[in-house]
């Protein structure tokens, strides 16, 4: 049971990753010029307004499903690249995409 309890966390935070990778690096990457703030300073300010998880990946989430300069954590950012568009993503994927900020560090493009 242990074993298999491991094994579906595994696939879950890989499941996380691609998620991440595959809607996220785009424009959040630094091979080429980013089009937005790179995820270590998001997750920076993010840690430093909400340190707990689950704060951090509430409030991540929910601002990502509904862009908007009212409720932006990095006003600043708004300035220098516009306001994120909207996604189309649901809130689900959302979570599980800022689960995946808020465990890891490692942000390149693989």
């Amino acid at each position: 049971m242990l074993l298999y309890t491991l094994l579906l966390s595994f696939l879950s935070a890989n499941d996380n990753q691609l998620l991440f990778y595959g809607n996220c690096i785009a424009c959040h990457g630094e091979v080429r010029k980013p089009s937005a703030p790179n995820f270590a300073e998001i997750k920076g300010y993010y840690m430093i307004k909400y340190p707990n998880k689950k704060d951090f990946i509430a409030n991540m989430a929910k601002w990502v499903s509904n862009p908007n300069e009212e409720t932006a954590q990095l006003p600043e950012a708004i300035k220098k690249y516009k306001l994120m568009p909207y996604l189309s993503i649901d809130l689900d994927t959302l979570t599980s995409i800022a689960t995946y900020i808020y465990e890891n560090d490692d942000f390149g493009v693989r």
